[in-house]
């Protein structure tokens, strides 16, 4: 585990180590590697959560990086070690663990971690303190000080359990119908709408073993009712989310909120039509770029290695400025700066920044009043860092759904959300993109199962993609919108949320 592995994405690594005792049937559901130990007990006196202290966290200027464990063990036999690390005091990934021994006589813990890396610790006679050393796996490495103490504030199920486990390992689920709440959602039971229960039942306990990564929430709506809401580690409809990128598909929808109150602008204007207090920064190689070409990722604009953003104090002089790799229109290349750019123009156009124009023209409207857009000398970031309630997201999908109405009054407009949700470009042979909003049908590969010998049914896919798994998935086919918020640092794990939404939502619902 170098320091620098610390921030590397990691898949999800559950160590049942089988002791001198009888070997556990009745293990907590995730996947598992199995790690014989004859020799080596961890007793329960190790048991518990442990966080590593504040003096021997990784430190970077923007934040601290915190390693925990989590060491339990049963009487019937089996002891489970799981590591994960805490960004600035949240959840940020698992620490993927290979092995480890324990001498009970001297109190001497090692863990062995996959990427080669060894950590050495002393358990202090009262079993409250964990005094070691961590060294990567180059023996020219530095060994540097790592020390942990009981946790007082986490619980285990915050972090490592989608659902808390009883006494004995195992975990149980039961479907309840949504609750009504006084947010502008109906409800329903999914059993309205299928009657294949082994596939749902089948559907919750996939995500509670994590076979779709780590997901904090999924929601279901069916012919505008709320048919499944379900929270995981210790989540709850009171949890804010930070959606990432899914900011920018709400970004494009204040956009035509924009452009539809003022008709003389349109998209195919350059972006220097919005700003000509700096056309001093106009050059042969970007002043073509429109704000379809930043809509649909063509604007060409590359940032430099060399220029740090944080340099400047106005971020739409240093945007503007960035130069080009390619001519705008020529190849799709997701760009952060492209939203933030368009949140320039909605600047421009209503003299408000984008979340003051979003309360007054979106969140107001849709009853959308619990929510936090991380800002920076007053301007939002219109590329993420959202924070939205689940359910809130779920109304997003709605009006999309809905062709930009909500409750008979027409938010957005109809030819804009047809036009801004449909296929523009290429990504990928995976995806499609339109205007900040995702696309996928049958013409998708399926990247995830052998296609050679299948034929591509899928239904057509709006979909808001978010970093981590943070997913808004539009299917007007069935007339159902889903929402997963979820914190899945390896892409491969995050993206598993358009498998499980193709291969076990789609057919339960197909007539």
């Amino acid at each position: 585990m170098h320091r620098i592995s610390y921030l590397m994405p990691a898949i999800l690594v559950l160590i049942i180590v089988t002791g001198c005792r009888n070997k556990k049937e009745n293990v907590p559901i995730s996947y598992s590697k199995t790690v014989p130990s004859c020799s080596d007990t961890i007793y329960v006196s190790v048991d518990g959560l442990w966080h590593c202290t504040d003096e021997t966290a990784l430190k970077f200027p923007h934040g601290q990086l915190d390693p925990m464990l989590l060491i339990s063990g049963s009487s019937q036999g089996s002891t489970t070690i799981r590591g994960c690390f805490l960004w600035n005091g949240l959840f940020y990934d698992e620490w993927h663990l290979a092995d480890y021994s324990y001498d009970d006589s001297t109190n001497a813990l090692i863990l062995n971690d996959e990427d080669g890396s060894v950590y050495s610790g002393i358990v202090n006679w009262n079993y409250e303190h964990i005094y070691g050393m961590f060294q990567g796996d180059d023996p020219g490495d530095p060994r540097d000080s790592l020390e942990f103490v009981r946790e007082k504030t986490w619980k285990p199920e915050d972090l490592f359990y989608a659902r808390k486990p009883s006494s004995d390992g195992s975990i149980s689920y039961i479907y309840q119908q949504p609750e009504l709440a006084v947010d502008g959602l109906t409800t329903g039971s999914v059993f309205e709408f299928t009657n294949d229960t082994t596939a749902f039942y089948k559907l919750i306990t996939g995500i509670i073993r994590q076979k779709y990564g780590r997901m904090e929430s999924l929601l279901i709506l069916k012919d505008r009712k709320l048919i499944v809401e379900e929270y995981f580690y210790n989540h709850d409809r009171s949890t804010l989310h930070n959606i990432r990128s899914d900011t920018k598909s709400v970004v494009s929808i204040l956009l035509g909120i924009a452009l539809d109150l003022h008709p003389e602008a349109n998209i195919d204007q350059s972006m220097f039509d919005f700003f000509p207090e700096y056309d001093s920064l106009k050059r042969p190689d970007n002043q073509a770029i429109s704000l379809k070409h930043l809509l649909t990722m063509h604007s060409g604009l590359i940032e430099p290695e060399y220029i740090q953003e944080d340099d400047y104090d106005n971020k739409l002089l240093y945007y503007l400025g960035m130069p080009t790799e390619c001519g705008p229109g020529t190849r799709f290349r997701y760009c952060n700066e492209c939203s933030n750019i368009l949140g320039g123009v909605i600047h421009s156009l209503t003299g408000k920044q984008a979340d003051k124009f979003a309360k007054d023209v979106l969140f107001d409207p849709l009853g959308i009043k619990t929510y936090y857009w991380e800002t920076e000398n007053g301007v939002p970031h219109c590329h993420s860092d959202l924070h939205m309630l689940s359910r809130d997201e779920i109304k997003i999908g709605l009006l999309v759904l809905n062709q930009g109405k909500w409750n008979g009054n027409q938010i957005v407009s109809e030819k804009w959300i047809s036009e801004s949700t449909k296929a523009h470009v290429k990504e990928t042979k995976y995806f499609d993109y339109g205007y900040h909003w995702w696309h996928r049908s049958n013409k998708n590969v399926p990247w995830w199962r052998d296609t050679e010998d299948l034929i591509n049914t899928e239904l057509e896919k709006i979909i808001a993609l978010g970093y981590g798994g943070q997913y808004i998935f539009i299917i007007r086919d069935l007339n159902m919108v889903i929402v997963t918020t979820a914190f899945d640092a390896d892409g491969r794990r995050a993206r598993s949320k358009v498998a499980m939404v193709v291969d076990e939502i789609e057919p339960m619902f197909r007539k």
